[in-house]
């Protein structure tokens, strides 16, 4: 299942307003625009969007919040749509292909749609919960499963940040113990589990995609380790590079190579779980070389498509730009606090005349070539 439009806004009609007018999104899709005009804003948008699918708190919003989205797969779309204010429901509404299923007001009075007895059934709960996350039934609710496991099969990661880099593990971890998938920051741990449950296979995919990137490891273990930041040993992942005998642990690597690790750790463990995920990256393609970013940027595009996986990343990096064609662009534009979202969908003609000029795809943007077809979309 992977998410196919999108409209959001808060604190709509007052100074603070925030509006990310309706757009459509494909497997694969790049977050391009200006500094400032919501590109990160609008990866967390989604993430937070899934947080309150699977926990049913709404205080990931703010107070006057509302929300659309559109899901689909081989066989069904879904429509859910969400409206707080002052952290209460006012409205809030599932429809699957042309049949309402949810179907709830204020107060936490509403209908939910009871397979088993094959019809609209009452229901009232507070008003602070959406009805969506607090009615997962296998039996009555079946239809359910698909929007929830979208939701858990959301994977955020903040490639400007460090992935985990700091962080190690305490010694008596071991492949038994819980990780949460979601928190991308735990590498350490996944790359255990990784091996425990897959063995070999996982090390030699983390290795070929690495070498695929440009760093050519030959090998990449845990062990305990002391950096000089911490009073006692902790678990901490290991590479050896091919050209040297020395162990690179990963406090002393650099953020580059790191970042890339992380992201291939995770990703591959996903992967192998044959998990349903749909990967948010913002700023991708941040501290590395031209040469590395683009080949990062095939490797996941590869990936995505291999893998029944979505695709949505953010960047201010040209050598990024440059390479993602302009049929997965979505740029983003800002007037205040209403943005828009241009892609080939809604501005084919836009797109295609730029072609012409026989000019880069950074160009796009740093022309300004967007801005004058604003009230045209």
């Amino acid at each position: 299942m992977i998410l196919k439009k999108l409209e959001y806004s808060e604190f709509q009609n007052s100074i603070g307003e925030w509006v990310l007018n309706e757009f459509t999104l494909e497997n694969i899709n790049l977050f391009v625009g200006k500094n400032a005009t919501g590109k990160s804003r609008t990866i967390q948008t989604i993430s937070n969007i899934g947080q309150v699918l699977l926990t049913g708190i709404p205080y990931y919003y703010p107070h006057t919040t509302y929300c659309s989205i559109e899901l689909y797969d081989s066989s069904d779309v879904y429509h859910y749509t969400l409206e707080i204010k002052d952290y209460n429901i006012l409205n809030e509404c599932l429809q699957i292909n042309q049949d309402v299923r949810i179907k709830r007001g204020k107060d936490g009075i509403g209908q939910i749609f009871a397979c088993k007895e094959n019809k609209m059934i009452d229901f009232q709960i507070l008003n602070n919960q959406p009805a969506i996350a607090f009615r997962q039934d296998a039996i009555q609710y079946p239809y359910l499963e698909k929007i929830i496991n979208w939701a858990e099969g959301l994977r955020v990661y903040a490639f400007g940040g460090t992935l985990g880099k700091e962080l190690g593990l305490p010694l008596d971890f071991n492949e038994k113990d819980a990780i949460n998938h979601r928190i991308t920051n735990q590498a350490v741990g996944l790359y255990i589990k990784g091996i425990a449950e897959f063995g070999d296979e996982f090390e030699s995919q983390v290795l070929t995609k690495m070498n695929m990137l440009g760093y050519i490891l030959n090998r990449i273990w845990v062990q305990p380790y002391l950096p000089f930041f911490y009073k006692q040993d902790v678990q901490m992942i290991c590479v050896m590079e091919n050209d040297r005998e020395d162990i690179l642990a990963q406090t002393k690597m650099s953020q580059g190579i790191f970042r890339a690790l992380s992201l291939v750790i995770q990703i591959t463990y996903n992967i192998l779980r044959k998990s349903p995920t749909t990967i948010l990256i913002d700023d991708i393609g941040e501290g590395l070389d031209f040469d590395r970013s683009t080949k990062l940027i095939s490797l996941l595009i590869e990936i995505a498509e291999n893998n029944n996986i979505q695709l949505i990343m953010s960047t201010n990096d040209r050598y990024v730009m440059n390479k993602v064609p302009f049929k997965y662009w979505q740029v983003i534009d800002r007037k205040g606090g209403v943005c828009k979202v241009f892609n080939y969908n809604n501005s084919k003609s836009i797109f295609e005349d730029f072609t012409y000029t026989g000019l880069n795809n950074f160009d796009f943007l740093a022309y300004d070539y967007i801005n004058s077809k604003w009230e045209t979309v």
